[in-house]
């Protein structure tokens, strides 16, 4: 066992823990050897002054700048820590080890506070069910315990309304896919710009899937129109005609654009098929790993799949990653997470776009 440096990046307990494990191994047990010893092992920036005992040692830690300074980084990195299941490349286990390590290292013992932060890592589905099921608890261990029974259940498995909101993170980058008003390429069809945004839930990278059924399968057509547009805008691509033949405008890097416009200006009928990641299932659901296609009507028998990369766009001064379709066979950029932020308010008869 190797004795760690404190330098403020571990709870002072923790160390502590650590540091008498290596004494009791090393048979070090006269009081004033551990302090000689842990006072040696006490990074040279961090000042405990004239410190008489072990005890006292780990107080002055804690009352030294780095300890609020550790707590609060832990306290941030749980509220941006977010479930993603085994379908998802996840882990379970692993999650629930770093959930309650986080509250531990911030400090937070407080039951309501770790019972609203734990739900705050939810995806949407997956936390209403939760909070269906914790109203009696009284720990933290009784809601891992619940949410542990959850994800077990077949009823947890709910599949995705037409008219519910939803989210399409890219697999490999964790970032969303994501539209801004007013956002346009400069070359090309000069239409409304999809990149790869943040790692965060926003406003733009929030759509509403429509489909002609109750629920979709790998034959449905699927339509996503973003949400927070002035107009309806829906995820496509764009055909023109010049010199008697029909093209696609081309992005960028090259393949085909993808754009959100319009209704009536694009091809925005897609279909979804489930990836290796998953089990193969009839409906899509929240936290399916999918790929997205679309038909090229101009070619007829060809598909062309929506992909993220590290490509960059310029525009203006900025730079943003660009999203775009291709034929060139499917690999992990392809992939996309579904996640599910809003059901729809009530059932509708959402019109159904006809076919390119």
């Amino acid at each position: 066992m190797i004795l760690q440096v404190y330098d403020g990046n571990i709870h002072p307990d923790e160390w502590l823990r650590q540091f008498n494990t290596y004494c009791l191994l090393n048979k070090i047990t006269e009081d004033k050897d551990k302090l000689e010893l842990a006072k040696m092992m006490i990074d040279s920036t961090i000042d405990v002054g004239n410190v008489k005992s072990l005890p006292e040692l780990i107080e002055a830690l804690k009352k030294e700048v780095s300890f609020p300074v550790f707590k609060n980084t832990n306290k941030r990195k749980l509220q941006v820590l977010k479930y993603k299941g085994e379908n998802a490349g996840g882990d379970t286990s692993k999650f629930i080890e770093t959930f309650r390590k986080l509250c531990h290292n911030a400090e937070i013992d407080d039951f309501d506070e770790q019972k609203k932060y734990f739900i705050e890592t939810l995806p949407y589905a997956l936390k209403n069910k939760l909070l269906d099921n914790i109203d009696d608890v009284e720990s933290l261990n009784d809601i891992i315990s619940r949410f542990n029974n959850l994800l077990i259940e077949p009823s947890i498995s709910i599949s995705i309304k037409s008219g519910s909101t939803i989210a399409l993170k890219h697999v490999v980058t964790g970032k969303y896919l994501s539209t801004v008003e007013n956002l346009k390429y400069s070359g090309g069809s000069g239409s409304q710009m999809v990149f790869l945004g943040g790692t965060e839930l926003d406003q733009s990278c929030l759509w509403k899937i429509k489909f002609d059924k109750d629920f979709a399968t790998t034959s449905t057509f699927i339509n996503l129109l973003q949400k927070f547009t002035q107009f309806n805008k829906f995820l496509g691509i764009i055909f023109y005609y010049s010199n008697s033949r029909y093209y696609y405008y081309k992005s960028p890097s090259g393949y085909i654009e993808a754009s959100c416009n319009l209704s009536n200006q694009s091809n925005k009928n897609w279909r979804f098929g489930f990836t290796d990641l998953n089990d193969n299932q009839e409906y899509l659901k929240p936290n399916d790993i999918i790929t997205l296609s679309i038909k090229n009507g101009i070619l007829g028998d060809r598909c062309e799949y929506l992909r993220g990369h590290d490509l960059k766009v310029n525009v203006g001064e900025e730079i943003y990653y660009e999203v775009f379709c291709h034929d060139k066979g499917i690999g992990v950029n392809d992939n996309w997470c579904v996640e599910l932020i809003e059901e729809p308010q009530k059932s509708t008869n959402i019109p159904f776009l006809a076919k390119f």
